[in-house]
Order: C-alpha cells, then sequence, then structure tokens
C-alpha cells in the first residue's frame, strides 16, 4: 500500500499535519493552501495533496468548492456526537474481548505512570500531546476487534481538539488528570478484567465530556 493512502499510519506529512489540527495549531475553520504547505514542508504540492486527501479521508478536513480544503475537526456543532459516540465505542472494547489484558499493556501503562510522575505540572502542550499518544497506543493495542481498533484509533483523533483545548484552558488541572487516568488505566489492566478495564476509560472520557457541557 501507498505510504500516503495508509490511514492507520500514514507519511510524517500527514501525521504532521493531522497533529496540528489535533492540538489548535491549525484550528477548525482554518483554509489549508497547498501552495503553502508545500512551502512549509519543503516538497512539491504532489505529497500535500495526497496528505490532504488521507485527513479528508479521516474526517479531520474536506475540500469545499470556492474555498479549498478547511479544517472541519473541532466543529463545536459536533462535540455531542463524538463525545457520545466515544463512549459508546469504549464500552465495546470491554464487551468483545475474548482475553484478559494483556500483561504487556499493564507494564508499559505502569511504566508510562513512572514517567509522568517525573515531569513538571506545567509541562508543554507537546508533552502534553506526547503523553496522550503514548497512552492511546498503550489502549489500542489490547482492543482485539480490528474493525473496532480501527474506529477507536480514527475517533481518538477526531475528538483530540475538544480535549486538548481543555488543557490550553487549564493546563495543571489537566494534566493531574491525566496522570490519574493512566494510574487507574495501569491498575485495573493489572487486574486484568477488560470489562473493568473499558468502563474505566468510559468513566474518564464522559467526565471530559462534562468538562466540555456536552448533554449525555
Amino acid at each position: 500500500m501507498n505510504a500516503y493512502t495508509d490511514n492507520t499510519t500514514g507519511t510524517p506529512i500527514f501525521r504532521a499535519l493531522r497533529e496540528s489540527i489535533c492540538t489548535l495549531e491549525k484550528p477548525f475553520g482554518t483554509v489549508l493552501s497547498e501552495v503553502e504547505l508545500a512551502a512549509e514542508f519543503g516538497v512539491s504540492r504532489t505529497p500535500i495533496r495526497q496528505a490532504l486527501h488521507q485527513l479528508a479521508a479521516v474526517g479531520l478536513v474536506e475540500t469545499r468548492n470556492g474555498v479549498g480544503t478547511i479544517v472541519t475537526a473541532g466543529d463545536p456543532e459536533t462535540v455531542g456526537d463524538i463525545y457520545r459516540l466515544r463512549i459508546q465505542l469504549t464500552a465495546l472494547i470491554g464487551q468483545l474481548a475474548t482475553k484478559e489484558c494483556p500483561g504487556t499493556a499493564a507494564e508499559n501503562m505502569r511504566a508510562l505512570h513512572t514517567e509522568v510522575l517525573e515531569l513538571e505540572p506545567k509541562l508543554s502542550p507537546q508533552d502534553f500531546w506526547e503523553l496522550n499518544e503514548k497512552r492511546h497506543k498503550i489502549v489500542t493495542a489490547i482492543i482485539e476487534n480490528h474493525e473496532l481498533r480501527a474506529l477507536h484509533h480514527l475517533y481518538y483523533f477526531k475528538v483530540s481538539p475538544f480535549w486538548f483545548r481543555l488543557f490550553l484552558d487549564n493546563p495543571e488541572q489537566e494534566f493531574a488528570r491525566l496522570v490519574r487516568e493512566i494510574q487507574e488505566t495501569a491498575f485495573w489492566m493489572e487486574q486484568g478484567n477488560m470489562l473493568t478495564v473499558a468502563n474505566m476509560q468510559q468513566n474518564h472520557i464522559a467526565m471530559a465530556a462534562n468538562r466540555l457541557n456536552v448533554r449525555q
């Protein structure tokens, strides 16, 4: 498969643009110019166009006649639908599991907890993003159902602009909540019960939705 059309990993340009959208460097409503992006990345317009097509395929941008490619992720009109769906998808992680949570996942999450305890509360937005990425990858790896894993991965990025705004507005509190979530996830992963792991994840997603005033 061509790297530019791989919706799971993607090319460095795709991943960089996805991150800039999710971390609000390029927020909802931003028009993405192929010419400007080509200059920014030092490439021709062809790989930029391919990356934009992939971003459109995963629902982060769309092309509009007379406007161009515009960032649609982070649309406040969609926050309720996205969070409600994400909560239900997370429940399926436990319901569709046929095995206990792998010990390696618990070890990785515990190691991540140790890592975050060593960080200063006033960490940078980039650090916060990278920690969430590590947590997301550990959780995604324990999802047995391949279709559910793909959806879980997709909606992680679709919801990211919303919870990242929470961090920008109140970084120390959101960092403390992330530390607590990682600690609790590690504990329940160590118990092995996937239903409990999924339920705990649901609770943290629901709490973020509440902070965003999403009606559930």
